[in-house]
Protein backbone atom coordinates (compact mmCIF):
# COMPACT_ATOMS: atom_id res chain seq x y z
CA UNK A 1 0.00 0.00 0.00
CA UNK A 2 0.91 3.39 -1.24
CA UNK A 3 0.33 6.51 1.19
CA UNK A 4 0.09 10.61 0.84
CA UNK A 5 0.53 12.68 3.03
CA UNK A 6 -1.41 16.07 2.76
CA UNK A 7 1.38 18.53 4.00
CA UNK A 8 0.84 21.91 2.45
CA UNK A 9 -1.28 23.90 4.17
CA UNK A 10 -0.86 26.85 5.60
CA UNK A 11 -1.63 26.33 9.10
CA UNK A 12 -3.10 29.74 9.86
CA UNK A 13 -4.98 28.37 12.50
CA UNK A 14 -1.84 27.50 14.06
CA UNK A 15 -0.19 31.13 13.65
CA UNK A 16 2.39 32.72 14.76
CA UNK A 17 3.89 29.10 15.44
CA UNK A 18 3.40 28.58 11.66
CA UNK A 19 4.83 32.03 10.49
CA UNK A 20 8.49 30.32 10.08
CA UNK A 21 8.34 26.90 10.50
CA UNK A 22 5.50 24.28 8.37
CA UNK A 23 2.60 23.07 10.46
CA UNK A 24 4.29 19.42 10.04
CA UNK A 25 7.52 20.17 11.45
CA UNK A 26 6.53 21.84 14.53
CA UNK A 27 7.94 19.99 17.62
CA UNK A 28 5.63 17.08 19.56
CA UNK A 29 7.68 15.55 21.98
CA UNK A 30 10.72 16.87 20.63
CA UNK A 31 10.35 15.72 17.24
CA UNK A 32 8.81 17.10 14.43
CA UNK A 33 4.88 16.12 13.75
CA UNK A 34 5.31 14.57 10.57
CA UNK A 35 7.99 12.09 12.12
CA UNK A 36 5.57 10.51 14.31
CA UNK A 37 3.43 10.07 11.42
CA UNK A 38 6.10 8.36 9.25
CA UNK A 39 7.27 5.96 11.81
CA UNK A 40 3.70 5.03 12.24
CA UNK A 41 3.58 4.70 8.07
CA UNK A 42 6.45 2.45 8.25
CA UNK A 43 5.12 0.25 11.65
CA UNK A 44 2.60 -0.75 9.58
CA UNK A 45 4.50 -1.60 6.58
CA UNK A 46 3.85 1.47 4.27
CA UNK A 47 6.75 1.83 2.24
CA UNK A 48 5.72 4.21 -0.61
CA UNK A 49 5.25 7.56 0.53
CA UNK A 50 4.23 10.79 -1.28
CA UNK A 51 4.10 14.15 0.36
CA UNK A 52 2.54 17.11 -1.24
CA UNK A 53 4.38 20.59 -0.07
CA UNK A 54 3.81 24.33 -0.05
CA UNK A 55 4.10 26.70 2.85
CA UNK A 56 7.92 26.63 3.57
CA UNK A 57 8.08 23.87 0.87
CA UNK A 58 11.77 24.16 0.76
CA UNK A 59 12.78 24.06 4.97
CA UNK A 60 10.19 20.78 4.96
CA UNK A 61 11.82 18.92 2.19
CA UNK A 62 15.48 19.44 3.39
CA UNK A 63 14.74 18.02 7.14
CA UNK A 64 12.54 15.02 4.91
CA UNK A 65 15.63 13.87 2.97
CA UNK A 66 15.24 10.76 1.08
CA UNK A 67 12.71 8.92 3.50
CA UNK A 68 15.30 6.74 4.35
CA UNK A 69 15.50 6.71 8.81
CA UNK A 70 11.69 5.70 8.18
CA UNK A 71 12.66 3.16 6.02
CA UNK A 72 10.45 4.81 3.55
CA UNK A 73 11.27 6.28 -0.38
CA UNK A 74 9.63 9.50 -0.53
CA UNK A 75 8.12 11.36 -3.76
CA UNK A 76 7.69 14.65 -3.09
CA UNK A 77 5.14 17.03 -4.72
CA UNK A 78 5.95 20.86 -4.72
CA UNK A 79 2.90 23.04 -5.35
CA UNK A 80 3.28 26.43 -6.43
CA UNK A 81 -0.49 27.11 -5.55
CA UNK A 82 -2.58 25.26 -3.25
CA UNK A 83 -4.75 22.55 -5.12
CA UNK A 84 -6.44 21.17 -2.42
CA UNK A 85 -7.01 17.54 -1.44
CA UNK A 86 -8.63 16.33 -4.47
CA UNK A 87 -5.96 18.64 -6.79
CA UNK A 88 -2.91 17.57 -4.78
CA UNK A 89 -4.30 14.01 -5.72
CA UNK A 90 -4.08 14.42 -8.99
CA UNK A 91 -1.35 15.98 -9.76
CA UNK A 92 0.63 12.75 -8.82
CA UNK A 93 -2.00 10.37 -10.16
CA UNK A 94 1.10 8.97 -12.38
CA UNK A 95 2.71 7.81 -9.06
CA UNK A 96 -0.92 6.21 -7.65
CA UNK A 97 -2.33 4.34 -10.51
CA UNK A 98 -1.50 0.65 -9.51
CA UNK A 99 -3.86 -0.40 -6.24
CA UNK A 100 -5.82 1.60 -3.52
CA UNK A 101 -3.22 3.96 -1.47
CA UNK A 102 -3.81 5.38 1.90
CA UNK A 103 -4.47 9.55 2.08
CA UNK A 104 -3.69 11.26 5.32
CA UNK A 105 -3.40 15.03 6.64
CA UNK A 106 -0.27 15.74 8.48
CA UNK A 107 -1.64 17.16 10.91
CA UNK A 108 -3.79 14.41 12.11
CA UNK A 109 -2.56 11.75 14.99
CA UNK A 110 -5.02 8.67 15.15
CA UNK A 111 -3.96 5.37 16.70
CA UNK A 112 -5.12 2.57 14.18
CA UNK A 113 -4.47 -0.49 12.28
CA UNK A 114 -3.60 1.33 8.64
CA UNK A 115 -3.52 -2.46 7.25
CA UNK A 116 -7.09 -3.67 8.47
CA UNK A 117 -8.32 -0.59 6.91
CA UNK A 118 -6.86 -0.87 3.72
CA UNK A 119 -8.35 -4.29 3.48
CA UNK A 120 -11.53 -3.54 4.69
CA UNK A 121 -11.30 -1.21 1.61
CA UNK A 122 -10.62 -3.99 -0.56
CA UNK A 123 -12.99 -6.39 0.49
CA UNK A 124 -16.04 -3.78 -0.37
CA UNK A 125 -14.62 -3.25 -3.75
CA UNK A 126 -14.80 0.62 -2.20
CA UNK A 127 -14.12 3.14 -4.65
CA UNK A 128 -13.62 5.39 -1.66
CA UNK A 129 -13.65 4.03 2.10
CA UNK A 130 -13.46 7.57 4.70
CA UNK A 131 -12.64 6.96 8.17
CA UNK A 132 -15.43 7.99 10.20
CA UNK A 133 -15.63 8.81 13.74
CA UNK A 134 -18.85 9.55 16.31
CA UNK A 135 -18.29 12.97 17.68
CA UNK A 136 -20.82 15.45 19.25
CA UNK A 137 -19.54 18.22 17.33
CA UNK A 138 -19.66 16.45 13.97
CA UNK A 139 -21.87 19.11 12.49
CA UNK A 140 -19.41 21.64 13.18
CA UNK A 141 -16.79 19.91 11.39
CA UNK A 142 -19.41 18.87 8.29
CA UNK A 143 -21.19 15.70 9.37
CA UNK A 144 -21.52 12.51 7.44
CA UNK A 145 -24.12 10.56 7.14
CA UNK A 146 -23.77 6.57 6.45
CA UNK A 147 -26.45 3.97 6.34
CA UNK A 148 -27.04 0.42 7.67
CA UNK A 149 -25.01 -0.79 4.97
CA UNK A 150 -22.01 1.96 6.02
CA UNK A 151 -22.52 3.52 2.63
CA UNK A 152 -21.73 7.35 2.92
CA UNK A 153 -24.82 8.84 2.00
CA UNK A 154 -24.45 12.89 2.79
CA UNK A 155 -21.62 14.87 3.47
CA UNK A 156 -22.03 18.28 4.98
CA UNK A 157 -25.64 18.06 3.54
CA UNK A 158 -24.33 17.34 0.00
CA UNK A 159 -25.55 15.96 -2.02
CA UNK A 160 -29.12 17.66 -1.88
CA UNK A 161 -30.41 15.84 -4.16
CA UNK A 162 -30.38 12.64 -1.88
CA UNK A 163 -31.51 12.75 1.38
CA UNK A 164 -31.93 9.05 3.41
CA UNK A 165 -34.41 8.53 5.67
CA UNK A 166 -32.38 7.40 8.54
CA UNK A 167 -28.59 7.63 9.43
CA UNK A 168 -25.72 8.62 11.82
CA UNK A 169 -24.20 11.59 12.07
CA UNK A 170 -20.39 11.50 12.12
CA UNK A 171 -17.09 13.07 11.19
CA UNK A 172 -14.31 12.43 8.72
CA UNK A 173 -11.05 11.77 10.30
CA UNK A 174 -9.31 12.95 7.87
CA UNK A 175 -7.99 9.22 6.75
CA UNK A 176 -9.17 7.45 3.53
CA UNK A 177 -8.69 4.98 1.28
CA UNK A 178 -8.63 6.03 -2.34
CA UNK A 179 -9.11 3.52 -5.10
CA UNK A 180 -7.32 5.00 -8.61
CA UNK A 181 -10.23 5.13 -10.29
CA UNK A 182 -12.01 8.17 -8.53
CA UNK A 183 -8.31 10.05 -10.22
CA UNK A 184 -10.20 10.07 -13.63
CA UNK A 185 -13.10 11.98 -11.93
CA UNK A 186 -10.95 15.08 -11.11
CA UNK A 187 -9.74 17.98 -13.63
CA UNK A 188 -6.10 18.41 -13.59
CA UNK A 189 -4.09 22.18 -12.61
CA UNK A 190 -7.27 23.28 -10.47
CA UNK A 191 -7.93 23.67 -6.92
CA UNK A 192 -10.44 21.09 -5.52
CA UNK A 193 -11.50 18.70 -2.44
CA UNK A 194 -12.64 15.36 -2.08
CA UNK A 195 -15.17 16.26 0.49
CA UNK A 196 -16.66 19.19 -0.97
CA UNK A 197 -16.43 18.71 -4.69
CA UNK A 198 -15.47 14.86 -5.92
CA UNK A 199 -17.24 12.29 -2.94
CA UNK A 200 -20.80 14.07 -3.28
CA UNK A 201 -20.13 13.26 -7.16
CA UNK A 202 -19.81 9.96 -6.71
CA UNK A 203 -22.46 9.92 -3.90
CA UNK A 204 -25.05 10.87 -6.19
CA UNK A 205 -24.23 8.49 -9.20
CA UNK A 206 -24.38 5.99 -6.19
CA UNK A 207 -21.08 4.47 -6.45
CA UNK A 208 -19.05 2.77 -3.44
CA UNK A 209 -18.48 5.40 -1.38
CA UNK A 210 -18.09 3.82 2.59
CA UNK A 211 -17.19 4.48 5.59
CA UNK A 212 -15.41 2.89 8.18
CA UNK A 213 -16.21 3.62 11.69
CA UNK A 214 -13.43 4.10 14.18
CA UNK A 215 -13.63 4.77 17.93
CA UNK A 216 -10.17 5.03 19.01
CA UNK A 217 -7.51 7.81 19.35
CA UNK A 218 -7.92 10.71 17.52
CA UNK A 219 -6.50 14.35 17.37
CA UNK A 220 -6.25 17.01 15.18
CA UNK A 221 -3.21 19.23 15.78
CA UNK A 222 -4.75 22.43 14.13
CA UNK A 223 -5.17 24.98 17.05
CA UNK A 224 -2.67 25.79 19.54
CA UNK A 225 -4.98 24.00 22.20
CA UNK A 226 -4.98 21.03 20.74
CA UNK A 227 -1.27 21.34 19.77
CA UNK A 228 -0.89 21.33 23.73
CA UNK A 229 -3.47 18.27 24.39
CA UNK A 230 -1.64 16.34 22.10
CA UNK A 231 1.46 16.30 23.90
CA UNK A 232 -0.50 15.87 27.32
CA UNK A 233 -2.20 12.52 25.56
CA UNK A 234 0.89 10.90 24.50
CA UNK A 235 2.80 11.87 27.90
CA UNK A 236 -0.60 9.84 29.16
CA UNK A 237 0.45 6.97 27.77
CA UNK A 238 -2.68 7.46 25.00
CA UNK A 239 -0.08 6.01 22.12
CA UNK A 240 1.85 3.98 23.39
CA UNK A 241 5.41 4.59 24.35
CA UNK A 242 7.29 4.28 20.71
CA UNK A 243 7.72 8.17 20.89
CA UNK A 244 10.29 8.06 23.73
CA UNK A 245 12.62 5.97 21.27
CA UNK A 246 13.06 8.38 18.85
CA UNK A 247 13.67 11.38 21.20
CA UNK A 248 16.77 13.28 20.98
CA UNK A 249 20.06 12.11 22.44
CA UNK A 250 20.72 13.23 25.60
CA UNK A 251 16.97 13.30 26.06
CA UNK A 252 15.26 13.20 29.61
CA UNK A 253 12.22 11.96 30.85
CA UNK A 254 10.12 12.29 33.81
CA UNK A 255 6.62 10.32 33.91
CA UNK A 256 6.35 9.06 37.65
CA UNK A 257 8.91 10.37 40.58
CA UNK A 258 11.21 7.28 40.43
CA UNK A 259 11.97 9.12 37.02
CA UNK A 260 13.95 11.90 38.26
CA UNK A 261 16.94 12.96 36.87
CA UNK A 262 19.94 15.02 38.51
CA UNK A 263 18.71 18.69 38.41
CA UNK A 264 20.24 21.58 40.45
CA UNK A 265 19.41 21.95 44.38
CA UNK A 266 16.01 22.67 44.81
CA UNK A 267 14.17 21.95 41.74
CA UNK A 268 11.26 20.71 41.94
CA UNK A 269 9.77 18.46 39.01
CA UNK A 270 6.80 17.24 39.02
CA UNK A 271 5.91 14.18 36.37
CA UNK A 272 5.49 14.17 33.66
CA UNK A 273 8.11 16.42 31.97
CA UNK A 274 10.28 15.92 29.22
CA UNK A 275 13.24 17.29 29.12
CA UNK A 276 16.09 18.07 25.77
CA UNK A 277 19.40 17.45 25.66
CA UNK A 278 21.37 20.68 27.33
CA UNK A 279 18.23 21.64 28.98
CA UNK A 280 19.61 24.16 32.06
CA UNK A 281 17.60 24.67 35.47
CA UNK A 282 18.63 26.78 37.75
CA UNK A 283 17.84 26.59 41.71
CA UNK A 284 14.34 26.47 42.37
CA UNK A 285 12.82 26.04 39.78
CA UNK A 286 9.36 24.43 39.35
CA UNK A 287 8.82 22.30 36.10
CA UNK A 288 5.49 20.45 35.44
CA UNK A 289 3.02 19.10 35.68
CA UNK A 290 3.03 18.79 31.65
CA UNK A 291 6.02 20.47 31.04
CA UNK A 292 7.97 20.19 27.60
CA UNK A 293 11.49 21.70 26.80
CA UNK A 294 12.97 21.71 24.11
CA UNK A 295 17.23 21.29 23.73
CA UNK A 296 19.30 24.24 25.18
CA UNK A 297 16.14 26.03 27.01
CA UNK A 298 17.23 28.06 29.84
CA UNK A 299 15.24 28.82 32.66
CA UNK A 300 16.59 31.30 35.73
CA UNK A 301 16.04 30.71 39.63
CA UNK A 302 12.35 30.50 40.97
CA UNK A 303 10.95 30.02 37.36
CA UNK A 304 7.83 27.55 37.16
CA UNK A 305 6.78 25.89 33.79
CA UNK A 306 3.54 24.12 34.06
CA UNK A 307 0.98 22.60 31.27
CA UNK A 308 3.81 23.90 28.37
CA UNK A 309 5.48 23.41 25.49
CA UNK A 310 8.75 25.28 24.92
CA UNK A 311 10.64 24.72 21.78
CA UNK A 312 14.25 24.71 21.38
CA UNK A 313 16.75 27.43 23.46
CA UNK A 314 13.75 29.41 25.13
CA UNK A 315 15.05 31.42 27.82
CA UNK A 316 13.06 32.15 31.37
CA UNK A 317 13.60 34.53 33.50
CA UNK A 318 13.93 34.67 37.05
CA UNK A 319 10.54 34.12 39.02
CA UNK A 320 8.52 33.99 35.77
CA UNK A 321 5.63 31.64 35.40
CA UNK A 322 4.45 30.13 32.65
CA UNK A 323 0.96 28.19 32.15
CA UNK A 324 -0.67 26.96 29.15
CA UNK A 325 1.64 28.85 26.62
CA UNK A 326 3.62 27.20 23.37
CA UNK A 327 6.58 29.13 23.05
CA UNK A 328 8.73 28.50 19.39
CA UNK A 329 12.53 28.12 19.57
CA UNK A 330 14.14 31.67 20.70
CA UNK A 331 11.47 32.62 22.90
CA UNK A 332 12.24 35.29 25.86
CA UNK A 333 10.36 35.39 29.24
CA UNK A 334 11.22 38.57 30.97
CA UNK A 335 11.65 37.98 35.02
CA UNK A 336 9.21 38.02 37.46
CA UNK A 337 6.65 38.32 34.61
CA UNK A 338 3.59 35.45 33.77
CA UNK A 339 2.34 33.98 30.67
CA UNK A 340 -0.85 32.36 30.72
CA UNK A 341 -2.09 30.82 27.95
CA UNK A 342 0.15 32.39 25.45
CA UNK A 343 1.49 31.66 22.03
CA UNK A 344 5.25 32.86 21.16
CA UNK A 345 6.67 32.96 17.70
CA UNK A 346 10.41 33.45 19.16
Amino acid sequence: MKAMILAAGLGTRMRPLTDHCPKPLLPLLLQPMLDHILAQLSRHGIRDVIINLHHHADQLARWLGDGSRWGVHLSLSFESEILGTAGALKRVEPLLRDAPFLVLNADVLIDMDLQDLWHWHCQRQALVTMVLRPDPDARSYGAVIVDADERVRLINGRPSTHMPATGQETMFACVQVVDPRVLKCIPPDCFMTTTSNVYPALIERHEAVYGYRYTGYWMDIGAPERYLQAHWDILNGLLGDAWIQRLPAGSRVVLRPDDMPLTAPGVTLIPPVVLGPGVTLAPEVCLGPYAVLGAGCRLASGAVVRDSVLWESVQVGASAQVRGCALATGSQVPAASTLVQAVLSG
